[in-house]
């Protein structure tokens, strides 16, 4: 169904984490694009497509950069890309589901970071000009019924993604400075008098989840590409 990713679920059915299988997957979605003969986007409404190819290949950096971490056994600080790659992987799907709807909502939230980073702005040595501000966020954008899932919660269960939201969670705890982000590295408290490193954690892969989520990426920008060309590639 568009708009859902072709119910792609992070932990099931394709890219499904863990497993022999994943060898192909990992490597294979990272060329999907090097022939630029297939990679043409489709009808393009009001600049959808562009948007895509952006978080699209943003989502191929991280996961390239994910891959290097993991080799050099740091899988456990990848976290941040990870979870940017889950972000992006799931907002494809929902761009493709009714553009001009999901850029207006986007227009809108990126009017109201720039008045946030005014307010912040306020008082310091920056330079950033008032008329440019005003450029920015003038005339103002409405938004859309999409505005709420601008939040990922809101997002997971609009798109059917409840794995995908745990995963995002506990993504979303160890990349913060936080217990979560801690425990990652020690396997001690204060009680105790010194500090064990567990290394098995730091080193574990997580090379399948990686795997998983750019095939469920591939899947969200295969729709903007005229005649769909991954579609057979990514069953």
């Amino acid at each position: 169904e568009r708009g859902t990713g072709g119910g792609v679920e992070a932990g099931g059915r394709r890219g499904e984490a863990g497993g022999g299988e994943m060898a192909e997957g990992i490597t294979d979605p990272l060329g999907l694009d090097a022939d630029p003969e297939p990679v043409r986007p489709g009808e393009d409404l009001g600049g959808a497509a562009f948007v895509a190819h952006g978080w699209y290949s943003a989502t191929r950096d991280w996961a390239r950069g994910a891959l290097l971490m993991d080799e050099a056994g740091l899988s456990g600080s990848a976290s941040p890309l990870r979870r940017s790659m889950i972000e992006h992987a799931l907002a494809l799907s929902w761009l493709s589901g009714d553009p001009q709807a999901v850029l207006a909502s986007l227009r809108k939230a990126q009017q109201e970071n720039v008045k946030k980073l005014q307010t912040a702005m306020a008082g310091g040595n920056w330079s950033v000009s008032a008329e440019l501000i005003e450029e920015l966020v003038n005339p103002a954008v409405s938004g859309s019924r999409e505005d709420t899932n601008l939040h990922f919660t809101n997002l997971s269960h609009r798109l059917g993604q409840p794995n995908l939201l745990v995963v995002w969670l506990h993504e979303t705890a160890t990349c913060h400075a936080s217990l979560s982000g801690a425990g990652r590295y020690v396997s001690t408290w204060p009680a105790d008098e010194s500090l064990d490193v567990p290394r098995e954690a730091i080193l574990q892969s997580d090379k399948g989840q990686v795997a998983a989520l750019l095939l469920l990426a591939s899947d969200g920008f295969n729709e903007f590409l005229t005649g769909k060309p991954w579609t057979q590639r990514l069953i």
